[in-house]
């Protein structure tokens, strides 16, 4: 099923809407620096709630304190803020004011592609930000030596949560405070930070 669509149509994003957004103009921060300018365009389409609900899905960032403090993210919070800028220009963007878009793009299917794959982009780029990750123990069977592995989640192309990234962080004796040292969860995090960054660059080469 088509990306869009499903978040669009999904019993669970309705009841999420219920929660944080109304059906009105003034429930987009129009302050917001990425959406700061469309407030014309807002007013012409037809169906403004569900504007509203598609815009709030974009400028939602929910990323915990340790990653809007780490100083070394700045670079990919840029790229996500840059990324969301593309996704809301093309979404208030005219086909019949600016009718270069017709040069290239002719059914309505065309549009929801774009929006929809740029939508994907989105949420993956959001997930090497803040992984979403599980530390995992297994013991050797011949050793009996306890070792932990992350396990990180990915969206797949129908944007379907599944494991696809695990990598190894050692032996459990090798933190001094076992399963509740702190950072074997830091570490399980970079570490899959890095794999999953680098799907992403060579899904979406800058």
């Amino acid at each position: 099923m088509d990306l869009l669509l499903e978040i669009t149509n999904s019993p669970v994003i309705e009841c999420y809407f219920i929660f944080f957004l109304g059906s009105g103009f003034e429930d987009i921060d129009w302050n917001n620096k990425l959406i700061k300018g469309y407030e014309n365009q807002f007013l012409e389409i037809k169906k403004k709630s569900e504007a509203v609900e598609f815009v709030n899905i974009v400028l939602k960032e929910d990323f915990n304190d340790d990653v809007k403090n780490d100083k070394s993210l700045t670079h990919l919070r840029h790229r996500l803020e840059k990324l969301k800028k593309q996704l809301l220009k093309i979404y208030f963007t005219s086909i019949k004011k600016e009718k270069e878009f017709l040069n290239e793009y002719e059914y309505v299917g065309d549009f929801n592609s774009i929006i929809s794959k740029l939508f994907l982009q989105m949420k993956r780029l959001q997930l090497v930000i803040q992984p979403d990750v599980q530390i995992a123990t297994s013991v050797h069977a011949t050793s009996k030596i306890t070792y932990l592995t992350a396990r990180g989640f990915w969206l797949n192309e129908f944007g379907e949560r599944e494991r696809k990234f695990v990598k190894s962080l050692g032996r459990l004796d090798e933190f001094k405070e076992g399963k509740k040292d702190p950072i074997i969860e830091k570490l399980g995090i970079e570490k899959i930070r890095e794999v999953s960054l680098q799907e992403y660059n060579e899904k979406y080469p800058d």
